[in-house]
């Protein structure tokens, strides 16, 4: 029941994120002109406002490896990793999804 309760405010938090992003979102669409851009801005500003659950979800990780060395007195692997291969998925995540809109905007220029 600790555990839950230590993990609760984490996970509350990572959809909070996710509420936001998605009110951000359906927000913005109001503004934006129809046909004004050939970027797809739902999915950069969906993808960017998601990025707040990223660290709630490296803290659940440290809360739950806490937890069980606590009770099997083993450790998960290191925080250090898990955070890591979170912070290098996202950024080839957020890079890849700005240069498709580099390109795409670009390519509808006449240059």
């Amino acid at each position: 029941m600790t555990l839950v309760l230590a993990l609760l405010p984490q996970l509350l938090l990572a959809l909070v994120g996710v509420a936001l992003a998605w009110g951000m979102t359906k927000l913005a669409s109001r503004f934006w002109p129809p046909e004004g851009t050939k970027i797809n801005l739902k999915t950069i500003v969906s993808l960017m406002g998601n990025m707040v659950a990223l660290p709630q979800i490296v803290f659940g990780f440290a809360m739950v490896d806490i937890f069980v060395y606590n009770a099997y007195q083993i450790h998960l692997p290191p925080l250090w990793i898990f955070a890591l291969i979170f912070m290098v998925t996202g950024g080839i995540v957020i890079g890849v999804v700005f240069i498709r809109a580099i390109r795409q905007e670009w390519g509808g220029r006449n240059l």
